[in-house]
């Protein structure tokens, strides 16, 4: 595909991309062209992310999928260390208001009805978010709400 946009400039262009979450970028010069090489760079690293030199022949397709499974695992690792991060866990009602309050996630036990799930969204804002599937419901107590045993691990938050 043959792009023309002559007329702007690099930073302008990058940017355009960047925007949209393209996460590979392929640089070609006219002096890259006279060694029939390109740069390939990942959006996610900055300079830091750039290769030089890469040779633009049967190599580059392989080259291009090592460098987007390489942001893909380091996208993935930076969203599982912030969730991981704001997870907060609570045997309480009033410990739940506590960790929304200050933006994390509450995970607990829960054993509650539609009504009082609607309750906890008007009083505090957050809403069930999931029961998660890899939960420990064994060590679910008691419902931090209700009280009663039929408790399954759920997260709390509210949404943004």
């Amino acid at each position: 595909t043959l792009v023309d946009r002559e007329a702007l400039r690099p930073g302008f262009k990058f940017n355009h991309w960047e925007l949209r979450g393209v996460p590979i970028r392929i640089e070609v010069g006219p002096k890259d062209l006279e060694k029939g090489a390109c740069v390939v760079a990942r959006r996610d690293q900055g300079k830091e992310g750039k290769q030089f030199g890469v040779m633009v022949d049967d190599s580059l397709p392989g080259i291009v999928a090592e460098r987007l499974q390489e942001v893909q695992d380091s996208l993935l690792a930076a969203a599982r260390e912030f969730r991981d991060g704001n997870i907060v866990d609570v045997s309480t009602y009033d410990e739940l208001k506590e960790v929304v309050e200050a933006g994390k996630w509450a995970r607990g036990p829960w054993a509650g009805s539609d009504e009082e799930e609607k309750q906890i969204k008007d009083e505090t804002g957050a809403t069930l978010r999931c029961f998660p599937f890899d939960a420990d419901n064994s060590s679910a107590k008691s419902c931090f709400y209700s009280g009663r045993d039929d408790a399954e691990i759920a997260i709390f938050s509210k949404s943004y």
